[in-house]
């Protein structure tokens, strides 16, 4: 790497100290007080006690599942990643005669009509699907109506869930490493104490699923999840524009790192000016405030449709994920024909193979740089990876979904788990 690349990043960082780093201090101090106001409101549920989670395992064995209860955090990008990939699932289940019921689980669970919209717009099998709102620091799962099997899908879900012994078995659908989210704290804790509850696990990529396993002693079953076939269609024509770069800009997901992001553009633009094109979606963000005047922000696409028309355009996507799933952009890049860069992280070595499918590089701004610029400057070696990039994923989602739903209607089966 050139002495010049290391002083400009030098530079650039110099600068952001001066004022980005600050607004987003700002924001973080924010976001803390949310996540302070939630936990006094929510304090309840998250108060459990050791003669719960011993109830929790003494459920009476299962019989045919006929019935089951989803519980789900308020969120209402139905049409993306992890919400689409439980809706999928409750989708499968009703084809083989499941009826589900959805409850969702906000301190001010309101919009149940825009999520129902939402779900019957992408699976129009589940328009009659009944949704029931849970407020977590008010309302009591005795009231729930029984269901043959029952599922958690982020962590404050299962604490409604360890309690819901209205059921014969209780899945958690488990698609991150969720403790990350947060700092080591309070927070942190209570994410992580539900791996112990004792609940059968389902784990979205066998990178995740096998940290769990090991880490916790939780038994389940892994799945490598597909891509929408949405994103199988002809690209559009690269030869009359500039070399397109996308970027997974989410400045309120720390495992995101958005910020390592503006100083990778930064970089970029610093080398190759307006001779590559850089865009920008998954969050709302102005490029002016990090001084990255020709950086077109598309902020969040309403659906898959959007999402994949954008990534068929584009050359080279790079998107940061400092957690235990690679998440779903690159899968997508490599569907939509994109050549993928992101970070070393052994979790996720399952799918990404540096130099074959994607370049890796340290989460370093001028080292993912550097790795970027080996694509803009080499087509061949982006025609390369972009090809193995392809034969890397899989979009029928038919062999993920039939290995959960074999696996949650079969006979019950012994729960571990650590007290």
């Amino acid at each position: 790497m050139s002495s010049g690349l290391v002083n400009h990043g030098l530079r650039v960082a110099r600068r952001l100290l001066s004022g980005t780093v600050m607004k987003a201090v700002k924001e973080y101090q924010a976001r803390g007080e949310i996540q302070q106001e939630h936990f006094h409101l929510s304090s309840r549920v998250y108060d459990i006690l050791p003669a719960e989670m011993v109830a929790s395992r003494a459920l009476p064995p299962a019989g045919p599942v006929r019935s089951a209860t989803w519980f789900v955090p308020l969120n209402s990008h139905v049409g993306f990643g992890g919400m689409q990939t439980i809706f999928r699932v409750v989708d499968q289940l009703a084809g083989l005669g499941v009826k589900s019921r959805i409850v969702v689980c906000d301190n001010n669970p309101g919009g149940l009509d825009k999520i129902r919209a939402q779900v019957a717009f992408y699976f129009p099998r589940l328009a009659a699907l009944e949704f029931q709102g849970f407020r977590l620091r008010d309302d009591s799962v005795e009231n729930l109506p029984p269901t043959d099997i029952a599922f958690c899908t982020f962590w404050e879900t299962a604490y409604v869930a360890l309690r819901f012994n209205q059921t014969g078995r209780k899945f958690y659908f488990i698609q991150d490493f969720e403790p990350s989210f947060y700092e080591g704290g309070s927070f942190y804790a209570l994410a992580e104490a539900t791996y112990r509850f004792g609940f059968e696990g389902i784990f979205n990529t066998p990178g995740l699923g096998a940290f769990i396993k090991q880490r916790y002693g939780m038994s389940g079953l892994d799945f490598t999840p597909a891509v929408d076939r949405r994103y199988d269609a002809p690209r559009a024509a690269a030869s009359d524009r500039r070399t397109r770069i996308f970027f997974y800009a989410r400045p309120g997901m720390p495992r995101n790192a958005f910020l390592l992001g503006v100083l990778v553009m930064r970089h970029l633009l610093a080398r190759y000016g307006s001779t590559v094109e850089i865009v920008t979606a998954g969050g709302t963000w102005a490029p002016s405030d990090y001084g990255l005047a020709g950086v077109r922000s598309l902020g969040l696409l309403p659906g898959i449709d959007e999402v994949a028309a954008l990534y068929r355009t584009c050359d080279i996507g790079f998107v940061f994920m400092l957690s235990k799933h690679p998440s779903y952009q690159p899968l997508e890049f490599m569907a939509s024909g994109m050549a993928t860069v992101t970070n070393i992280n052994e979790d996720n070595l399952w799918l990404l193979k540096d130099g074959e499918n994607c370049l890796l590089a340290q989460p370093s701004p001028a080292c993912v740089a550097a790795a970027i610029s080996r694509l803009v400057d080499d087509p061949e070696l982006r025609r390369r990876v972009v090809a193995k990039g392809r034969e890397s994923i899989s979009f029928d989602w038919g062999r993920p979904l039939d290995e959960i739903s074999n696996f949650v209607l079969t006979a019950d089966c012994p729960v571990v788990g650590v007290d």
